[in-house]
């Protein structure tokens, strides 16, 4: 393989490190083999309980993880990372033959890549979702709640291409439940399309310690009386849209200022 085809856009500016948590030997080599010849160093784990000690000790800037592991299930492994303080900022990139997309990236994953994987592939997923040279790192972490699968996924691809960490949640339930070990920076729901118990979630959302604090920002085509709703310290938003209006934009504008009003850094989970 000549590492000359690779192009420079997928080669780190520096020397980062990947964990590659596979038990699969061919499967391990084959990945580090395209790590390599594209700048990564890489470190291996061929169990859960391993891939959880190497990822707190050596802070790799990126996992590649397998989700059948002769140990543990991949769904605890990846719980397990994004529910330690040490682990949890560390983008994990699901490689698997099971084709559970949509399950990754509710539970935090930053990509998902299903076996067998283009090399491109590897490296594009990476570019993603590691910082480049002079950024803080800083990933906000922000869940999206929906009823509706195809609303959700929308929802998720849009601010997944703006570099948050994206968690699904389909319906109410689902989002106050990955909220309490989740730890979001921000809950988004899109009230336009109906559907969603929008007071629910937030009375649910409200009534638990560890999840009082978190902001909602509720996209919607009506104004709401403030006897409908308690807009306490800020913590609740209201994106107004008009007729047809594209969601993307004001939508991202709005995320963009409450971040910045309210200093919200992933560091303060």
């Amino acid at each position: 393989m000549d590492t000359d085809d690779i192009q420079p856009e997928y080669r780190p500016a520096r020397a980062l490190t990947v964990l590659v948590v596979e038990d699969n030997p061919q499967a391990a080599k084959l990945l580090s083999l395209y790590l390599n010849q594209a700048g990564y160093r890489v470190l291996f784990a061929q169990s859960g309980s391993e891939a959880l000690m190497l990822a707190a000790q050596c802070q790799p800037m990126a996992i590649t993880l397998d989700l059948l592991l002769p140990d543990m299930d991949g769904w605890q492994v990846l719980t397990e990372l994004k529910s330690m303080p040490r682990t949890r900022n560390i983008p994990v990139v699901i490689v698997s033959v099971l084709d559970r997309q949509l399950l990754g990236f509710r539970l935090g994953a930053a990509d998902y890549l299903v076996k067998p994987v283009d090399r491109l592939e590897l490296l594009h997923a990476l570019r993603r979702c590691i910082p480049k040279e002079g950024e803080n790192g800083v990933c906000h972490r922000v869940m999206v709640v929906h009823t509706d699968q195809n609303e959700l996924s929308l929802l998720a691809m849009m601010l997944a291409q703006e570099k948050y960490e994206v968690i699904q949640a389909l319906g109410t339930e689902e989002a106050i439940n990955l909220a309490k070990c989740m730890h979001p920076d921000l809950v988004v729901t899109n009230l336009l399309s109906g559907g969603m118990d929008f007071f629910s979630l937030q009375e649910g959302l409200k009534v638990l310690p560890e999840t009082a604090h978190i902001p909602i920002l509720a996209l919607t085509a009506r104004i709401y009386s403030s006897t409908e709703h308690a807009e306490e310290e800020g913590r609740i938003e209201f994106v107004l849209l008009q007729g047809n209006e594209l969601i993307e934009k004001p939508l991202l504008a709005a995320i963009t200022k409450l971040f910045r009003r309210t200093n919200i850094s992933s560091g303060n989970r």
